[in-house]
């Protein structure tokens, strides 16, 4: 197992001032709120009207948005090399932490709620065995939404290549009125476009009213606009629970990173585009120590996972491909990053560190010998 540096010595107040700065992270939008759970997790509600980043101040913000915090999360966040068996350990503990949040924010029914699966990538946040491990068994409806063309890190006017390859709404009643819990990841929105529009052809065709959607995963500020919309327009309340912060969203529609140079817009066009999400000032810190700037928290969210469900069967995630390109994508922004006048030794021994630690997971998965 890997050993996480200690980099505090290194950070001091002017070091998370200057980031904070320079990149209009903003901090203080959100208040701590009680949390009862053994987990070590913490619970935090985002007041819309606290956001200073002219970037997000036009942003239609739903009313009930809270972020919950575990040192889980900020892992598999930080270490894109989290993959496989380790990653899922801690998808099993962020779930069930994931699964009391809601249920003490937004009491659950089951009788009258149902777990809403997006498939490849959803059920990778282990939100279901979440439920069932606190006494709450949910039922499932699944749907798969697939891009056409490739897709991997380019969202942008995607939306019109997604297409419908799978669906199951079998355990989807009658004449009712429910909460649908749909843990995936919100990056540009587009999937949850179609995957909520349909959602709502069937709660139509069945006579079921939705009165809410609680989303859960890794969700990106710009998402936010479009589940208010389909919110507004259909009728029902949007509830968000987002792992670790809201994050900032690439150029690309499809790169998630805490805080960073876009990456993409650089290569696209020579220019430096800083971005940065929304995170609570006492957990900003732990994020610091760890976190490379301008990194993808989520990944490749499906090819992490040792399985993954395309409805049909379980199939392998591609790991191998997952660590190669994230390797690539590490060395790129330490490149693009190394120069700039916030860089700090720090900085550099994450990238270094993170660099070393995908290296030794693609020399261990190429070994015959290995299993994942």
């Amino acid at each position: 197992m890997f050993m996480i540096k200690n980099y505090k010595s290194h950070l001091n107040q002017i070091d998370i001032e200057e980031i904070i700065n320079e990149f209009k992270l903003d901090t203080l939008a959100t208040n701590k709120v009680a949390f009862s759970n053994n987990l070590e997790a913490e619970l935090f509600k985002v007041e819309p009207s606290k956001i200073k980043n002219p970037l997000y101040q036009s942003v239609k913000y739903p009313i009930e948005i809270y972020i919950l915090y575990l040192k889980e999360i900020k892992e598999i966040a930080s270490f894109p090399h989290l993959v496989g068996k380790e990653l899922d350990k801690k998808c099993l503990k962020i779930g069930e932490a994931a699964a009391l949040a809601i249920n003490e924010l937004w009491p659950i029914d089951p009788k009258n709620s149902l777990l809403y699966d997006v498939l490849r990538a959803g059920p990778g946040y282990r939100l279901y065995e979440g439920f069932k491990k606190i006494g709450i068994d949910l039922l499932k409806i699944r749907i798969r939404p697939h891009y056409k063309l490739p897709s991997y890190r380019h969202h942008n006017g995607t939306c019109g290549q997604l297409e419908l390859i799978y669906e199951d709404f079998k355990d989807f009643d009658e004449n009712k009125e429910i909460t649908v819990i749909k843990p995936d990841t919100e990056a540009s929105g587009g999937t949850s476009k179609i995957a909520i529009e349909r959602l709502m052809e069937v709660a139509k065709q069945k006579n079921t009213k939705i009165k809410a959607i609680v989303c859960t995963g890794f969700i990106s500020v710009p998402s936010l606009n479009i589940l208010q919309n389909l919110a507004e327009k259909y009728g029902f309340q949007v509830k968000i629970l987002a792992w670790g912060n809201l994050t900032a969203l690439y150029s690309n529609g499809y790169d998630m990173p805490l805080y960073g140079i876009d990456e993409a817009y650089f290569r696209e066009t020579g220019k430096i585009r800083k971005i940065a999400g929304i995170i609570p000032q006492e957990i900003l810190e732990e994020y610091l120590l760890t976190f490379p700037p301008g990194s993808d928290q989520p990944g490749d969210w499906s090819a992490r996972q040792t399985y993954v469900d395309n409805g049909l069967e379980m199939e392998k995630g591609d790991i191998l491909k997952h660590l190669k390109n994230s390797l690539k994508f590490i060395k790129s922004l330490y490149e693009i990053s190394k120069n700039e006048g916030w860089f700090k030794n720090w900085h550099k021994e994450i990238f270094e560190r993170e660099i070393e630690e995908l290296k030794k997971q693609l020399i261990k998965r190429q070994h015959p010998s290995y299993l994942a």
